[in-house]
C-alpha cells in the first residue's frame, strides 16, 4: 500500500526524516540534503497573482482569466485566504454552466484551500500539491499575507 500524501505543510515536515547532527550543523545537514537542493518556495512562485473577492461575480471571474489568461484566480477578502478557483473547476463543474453568471464565486470555489509559506522547503510544498491534489498553491507570508502562487509546472524547473 503506498503510504498517504501529506496535506499540510506541518504533516510534510513531520515526514521528513532528520538526521542525529545537531551541535553545529544547518537545517540541511540534519536533513540530509546536498548544498542547493533544499530551495524555498520563494524561488520558484509567481509573485503576479490574480485576486477576486467572494462577492465578484462569476461572469466576472471568467472574463479575468480570459483577459488575463490566467487559469487561477486566488479569493482574498483583504485579510485572508478564502478559497480559490481555477479553469478546470469552472470547467468539469455542471454546476457553472447553469448557474447565473451575476452568481457570486463563493458558491463555485475551493474552501478548504491547502498553502504555504514563502520561506518553506519548495520539496514540501510539492507534497501538500500532490497530498491535496491541487496544481496550485497560495503562498503567504509568515505575516498571514498573500504573496504568490506556486504553480506544481512551476516548480519543477
Amino acid at each position: 500500500m503506498k503510504p498517504e500524501s501529506p496535506r499540510t505543510i506541518d504533516e510534510a515536515r513531520a515526514k521528513r526524516s532528520r538526521s542525529s547532527i545537531f551541535l553545529e550543523s544547518t537545517l540541511n545537514e540534519q536533513l540530509g540534503l546536498l548544498p542547493g537542493e533544499a530551495r524555498k518556495v520563494k524561488s520558484a512562485m509567481s509573485s503576479a497573482v490574480t485576486v477576486a473577492s467572494p462577492k465578484t461575480s462569476l461572469q466576472e471571474a471568467i472574463s479575468m482569466m480570459t483577459s488575463l489568461d490566467v487559469p487561477v484566480i486566488v479569493v482574498y477578502d483583504g485579510r485572508h485566504l478564502v478559497g480559490m478557483i481555477t479553469d478546470r473547476d469552472i470547467g468539469l463543474n455542471h454546476r457553472v454552466q447553469e448557474a447565473p453568471q451575476d452568481a457570486p464565486i463563493s458558491g463555485f470555489m475551493r474552501t478548504s484551500v491547502p498553502f504555504c509559506l514563502e520561506d518553506d522547503l519548495l520539496g514540501d510544498a510539492i507534497s501538500v500539491m500532490h497530498g491535496s491534489q491541487s496544481d496550485w498553491l497560495p503562498v503567504l507570508n509568515r505575516y498571514a499575507q498573500l504573496v504568490g502562487v506556486l504553480s506544481v509546472h512551476a516548480s519543477s524547473l
